[in-house]
C-alpha cells in the first residue's frame, strides 16, 4: 500500500512485530502456490530499519524482494536492494511518485533515482497505487502519459529489468482499463495489481483482472497482498480473514487465474500480517 498512508511510526511497529515473527511464521506463511510461479516478499519495516530480511523471506517462501521507494523522504532501500541481490534474491523496485508532479517532473525523478537501483533490479514498476489519488491528477490516462515518458528511461538504464505496468490498488481495475484506451502500452512486460481481500475488487476480482491482462498478452502479478488477521479491524474496506479462509480463497483464485504468475506477502503488522 502507499507508504505515506500507513507507515506512521515504523520503528515502533517493527519492534512490536519482531518478537512475534518467529512464532507466527509457521502459521502465517503463504501456503505453497499451486499455479503462480513466483512469490514476492515485501518487508518495508525491516528494509527501512536496515535489518536482516532473510528470515522474513524464508518464512514466506519468497524468492523476490519487492521494495517501494518513497519520494520526498530519506530511505534505505538502496542498501536493502544491494543486500537482497547479494543474498541471491530477485529485486523488484517500485518507484512511487506524486500525482501533483508534471509528467516531465516524474520523468526527471526516474532519470535521477533509477540509477541507484538499476544494477540490482530484476523488475521495475512505475508508480505505487497512483489510482488512489485521482483527484490530484491520477487518472488512468495521466498514468499512461507517465508510462510513455518513463518506460524508455527504464529500458535504457535497466535494460535487463522487467518493466511492470500498473501497480494499482485493489480498487484499480477500472483505472487500468482506462489507461489502455489507446491500446497496449509500449514496453510493458507484466501487469501488477494489489490483491488484498477487500469488500470491493481485490483478491476476489483477480480472475477477471488476470483474464483481461491475458488478452493484452501480459502476465498478472499480485505484487502486494496479505491476509487481514487482526481481531481489531483497522480498515473498513478490508475483509477480516482467518488463515484457513485466506488460504482457501487464494487457492480458488489461483485455480481460476491461469495468467496469474506472482503472489506475494506484504508485512503489515497493523492488520496482523507479520
Amino acid at each position: 500500500m502507499t507508504l505515506t498512508r500507513k507507515h506512521g511510526n515504523i520503528l515502533t511497529l517493527l519492534l512490536a512485530a519482531a518478537a512475534a515473527l518467529a512464532a507466527a511464521a509457521s502459521c502465517m506463511a503463504l501456503a505453497p502456490s499451486a499455479h503462480a510461479r513466483l512469490i514476492a516478499g515485501d518487508d518495508q519495516f525491516t528494509c527501512q530499519a536496515g535489518g536482516q530480511i532473510t528470515p522474513f523471506m524464508r518464512a514466506h517462501q519468497a524468492t523476490v524482494l519487492r521494495t517501494i521507494v518513497p519520494y520526498g523522504q530519506p530511505s534505505s532501500e538502496v542498501a536493502c536492494a544491494r543486500t537482497a541481490a547479494a543474498e541471491g534474491y530477485r529485486v523488484y523496485v517500485t518507484l512511487q511518485y506524486s500525482n501533483a508532479w508534471s509528467t516531465a517532473n516524474v520523468a526527471s525523478y526516474f532519470r535521477s533515482t533509477l540509477p541507484k537501483y538499476a544494477r540490482y533490479a530484476w523488475a521495475v514498476s512505475v508508480g505505487n497505487e497512483q489510482d488512489l489519488f485521482q483527484a490530484r491528477g491520477g487518472s488512468g490516462r495521466s498514468y499512461r502519459a507517465v508510462w510513455n515518458a518513463v518506460e524508455p528511461i527504464i529500458a535504457g538504464q535497466a535494460p535487463h529489468a522487467i518493466r511492470v505496468y500498473g501497480e494499482v490498488s485493489p480498487f484499480g481495475f477500472a483505472f487500468l482499463q482506462t489507461s489502455f484506451s489507446t491500446g497496449r502500452p509500449a514496453g510493458a512486460q507484466a501487469m501488477a495489481f494489489h490483491c488484498y481481500n477487500t469488500k470491493r475488487g481485490g483478491l476476489r476480482a483477480v480472475p477477471q483482472v488476470a483474464a483481461w491482462a491475458a488478452r493484452w498478452r501480459l502476465p498478472l502479478w499480485c505484487s502486494e497482498m496479505s491476509a487481514s488477521l487482526s481481531s481489531s479491524q483497522p480498515h473498513p474496506w478490508l475483509v477480516h480473514d482467518t488463515q484457513a479462509g485466506w488460504n482457501a480463497l487464494l487457492a480458488s483464485v489461483e485455480r481460476r487465474s491461469p495468467n496469474l504468475q506472482m503472489i506475494s506477502y506484504y508485512r503489515w503488522p497493523q492488520i496482523g500480517a507479520l
